[in-house]
C-alpha cells in the first residue's frame, strides 16, 4: 500500500499481513504513518496504489460505511462518543450495519422489532461482560476517561469484527485504568485479529504475537515484541540508545 498527501509519501509501500486471530502492533516515532495506514484500512483516507484483502474481500471496493460489514470496526486514539446518547445507546451505534434502515425500518415490521431485540441482547451481554452494566443509562460525557476508552473500543467490538483497528487505545490511560482495557483487548485477540497502534512496550510484550515498526512510512522491522527491541534500525531510529548503548524504553 501506499498513501500520498500532495508530494508527501504517508505510507511508502508497505506490506501487511496478518492472521485471523492474535494481536498485532505497529509502532514507531510520531509521523511515521500508522495513524494513516489505520485510516486506509478503514477507508476513512485513499490510497494511491496497493490492496486491502479480508478475508479474500477487497475493502477497497467498498464505500466507507460499507467496511463494517466486511468485518473492519476501529477505535479512535480519542474516544469518540455521542455525549447525547447513553452508553447502552453509544454501544448500539456499533450494530448500525445490520439494522434495517428506510422505510421498512421507520414502520417497525416485526423484522425490524427481531433485529432491535437481538441488537439489545447482544449489546447488554457486552456491558455485563465489561462491567459497564450498572452505567447503562449514563452519558459518556460522565463516565470516567478510562470507561470512555473501554466504551470506545467495546463499540467497535460489539460488531463482531474480522479484523480489529485500535489507534493507541490505551493513551491518557491511569496505570489504574490500564488491566481493564488490557483483558478486553486480549479477550478480542482470541476471537479476531487485532491491528493496534501503541507507544508501550512494556504493554506490547505481554499481549503482542507480533510487532511492526514504521518510521517514514515504511516497515523497518518486524518480529517478536523482544525481538524487534534489539532490532539495531529500531534502537537508531525509535527506541534511542542511552549512555551505556541500552536501548531507552520510554514512550515516543
Amino acid at each position: 500500500m501506499t498513501v500520498r498527501f500532495g508530494g508527501l509519501v504517508a505510507v511508502d509501500r508497505l506490506d501487511l499481513d496478518v492472521p485471523d486471530t492474535g494481536i498485532f502492533a505497529l509502532v514507531g516515532p510520531n509521523g511515521a504513518g500508522k495513524t494513516t495506514l489505520i485510516n486506509a484500512l478503514s477507508r476513512v483516507c485513499s490510497i494511491a496504489s496497493g490492496s486491502v484483502r479480508v478475508n479474500g474481500t477487497d475493502v477497497l471496493e467498498l464505500l466507507p460505511h460499507q467496511v463494517v460489514s466486511a468485518g473492519v470496526a476501529r477505535s479512535f486514539q480519542r474516544a469518540e462518543l455521542f455525549p447525547t446518547l447513553t452508553v447502552l445507546e453509544n454501544l448500539l451505534v456499533g450494530l448500525h450495519s445490520e439494522m434495517t434502515t428506510g422505510l421498512e425500518g421507520a414502520l417497525m415490521t416485526p423484522s425490524t422489532r427481531r433485529q432491535e431485540k437481538a441488537a439489545r441482547v447482544r449489546a447488554e451481554r457486552l456491558l455485563r461482560e465489561l462491567n459497564l452494566w450498572e452505567l447503562r443509562d449514563f452519558s459518556p460525557a460522565d463516565l470516567p476517561y478510562g470507561h470512555q476508552k473501554l466504551l470506545d473500543v467495546a463499540r467497535a467490538l460489539i460488531s463482531e469484527p474480522k479484523l480489529l483497528l485500535l489507534d493507541e487505545p490505551f493513551a491518557g490511560l491511569t496505570e489504574a485504568e490500564t488491566p481493564r482495557l488490557l483483558a478486553c483487548i486480549a479477550g478480542a485477540g482470541r476471537r479476531c485479529a487485532v491491528l493496534m497502534i501503541e507507544h508501550h512496550f512494556e504493554l506490547l510484550e505481554g499481549i503482542a504475537e507480533r510487532v511492526t515498526v514504521m518510521n517514514f512510512g515504511r516497515k523497518i522491522a518486524e518480529g517478536s515484541p523482544s525481538g524487534v527491541r534489539r532490532d539495531p534500525e529500531v534502537l537508531r531510529c525509535y527506541l534511542g540508545t542511552g549512555r551505556h548503548g541500552q536501548a531507552e524504553t520510554a514512550a515516543c
